[in-house]
């Protein structure tokens, strides 16, 4: 079956799905400052892929034998995102850590080990193909799980999708996973981008009314969703965008240029929207005279990647939706505590386990054990199928008062609620508490 006509397919059923579910959700659901909802539950359609209908020379079972699984990842392990390599020795260190302890107990039943395969791409979406069709089609994985990059993952998406292969616990809040009607085998294991600019433009308006943005971006999906994300947020408003700076990330240049020029904007309020470590970099490169408030991306607000800001960090405000592990307000909680104890047996070091990067990867490992638990049927489409219908208490290192929910391709977006914090020392401070945004990331995003 060609991508048009599965595609056709798969908007067919989700129709057919969401009307014998009396319409999922209601349209006019709104956030809540008590972080509760009641959209999605048992009305939500959740489950939507047919395999039968949707694919042909369906492999649902490819990768697993026996009791194990094979996955692969692809993540930047050279280049100037290999910063994010540590994102894949978290991912690695969490499935070593549940082997060890037996396993993942499946929604049929059955418990299985999880083996990982890894592939390097350099963050560069020209490369990333041959890499995915090498895990697939020699390596014989099942899924891929906590792959890195936006325009890496945007390059594979036909490929994974004609194929019927899972793409999975993506690290990538790009709002183009937000179509899951057309793309049914991909979903993300982070908050979408424009959610987050949403939740920084609501704090911006809320505590500088009258704010002058300047925004630099990177000149790909990753950094032009949040450019485009802010300027539908700020419609209506009297915030002004008085400036803008693209940046390209495999350019081979440094951001210093475009901060300088950025800095005399008149602005008030910068947005970093790039990642890897020309976003700590570009901190380092504002000048002192400069004192906005300063909003950095949820890739960026990790300890590993603030310690190359040059002392320049304290004070950017970020949108959090975990526990911190370098974080000391958050170092005694028991989801910490656990983590700490894990991954240090899984044979993460300290640096690892404070860094805020590979407790991401730990998280996306979370996210793909998470679903596979509520997985009846273990193939591919039963896995994508849990992961559209999942309703459980916050996993890994997701604070307390994160909900997840997803409905099918009415809501793919599994975390969406987020809070607003200031940088101060080692750790952060709550500046707006947490949002449940549950349903609606898919309208905040920009054109």
């Amino acid at each position: 079956m060609n991508t048009t006509v599965k595609r056709l397919s798969v908007v067919l059923i989700a129709l057919t799905l969401v009307a014998a579910a009396c319409g999922g959700r209601d349209d006019d659901s709104s956030s809540s400052d008590d972080g509760g909802s009641d959209s999605g539950g048992e009305s939500a359609s959740g489950a939507f892929i047919n395999p039968d209908q949707d694919c042909t020379d369906y492999k649902g079972t490819q990768g697993i034998t026996g009791d194990t699984i094979k996955v692969g990842t692809i993540r930047p392990a050279s280049g100037p995102y290999a910063i994010y390599d540590q994102v894949t020795a978290g991912l690695d260190a969490y499935f070593k850590s549940v082997n060890t302890a037996g396993g993942v107990k499946a929604g049929d039943g059955k418990t299985y080990k999880i083996e990982l395969v890894k592939g390097d791409d350099g963050y560069d979406p020209a490369r990333t193909p041959a890499v995915a069709k090498q895990l697939v089609e020699q390596d014989q994985v099942f899924a891929l799980v906590g792959n890195i990059g936006t325009e890496p993952s945007l390059a594979i998406r036909d490929y994974m999708n004609d194929n019927c292969v899972p793409n999975v616990s993506l690290g990538t809040g790009s709002p183009l996973w937000g179509d899951a009607n057309a793309y049914p085998w991909y979903i993300s294991a982070l908050p979408s981008y424009a959610l987050e600019a949403k939740v920084w433009v609501d704090y911006i308006e809320k505590t500088n009314p009258d704010a002058k943005i300047a925004i630099l971006y990177q000149s790909d999906d990753f950094g032009e969703s949040y450019q485009k994300a802010i300027t539908k947020a700020i419609e209506g408003t009297d915030i002004t965008m008085v400036a803008e700076q693209s940046f390209n990330p495999l350019g081979g240049t440094t951001t210093e240029a475009a901060v300088t020029q950025l800095s005399q904007s008149g602005a008030d309020v910068f947005i970093v929207g790039i990642g890897g470590t020309p976003c700590p970099n570009t901190l380092k490169f504002m000048p002192e005279s400069w004192k906005p408030m300063t909003f950095i991306s949820i890739t960026c607000a990790g300890k590993t990647a603030l310690s190359l800001a040059g002392g320049k960090d304290q004070g950017v405000y970020a949108a959090q939706t975990t526990y911190d592990p370098s974080d000391p307000a958050d170092q005694s909680n028991p989801k910490v505590v656990e983590f700490v104890q894990q991954a240090s047996a899984a044979g993460l070091d300290q640096n690892q386990i404070q860094g805020g990067i590979s407790s991401a990867g730990w998280g996306f490992g979370a996210n793909f054990a998470t679903a596979l638990g509520q997985t009846e049927t273990v193939d591919r489409a039963g896995l994508m199928n849990a992961l559209f219908s999942l309703d459980v208490p916050a996993f890994g290192l997701l604070r307390d008062d994160v909900t997840i929910k997803t409905d099918g391709a009415e809501d793919p977006w599994g975390i969406e609620s987020l809070r607003v914090v200031q940088r101060e020392g080692q750790g952060w401070v709550e500046k707006e508490k947490m949002v449940d945004y549950n349903g609606q990331s898919n309208s905040f995003k920009g054109e």
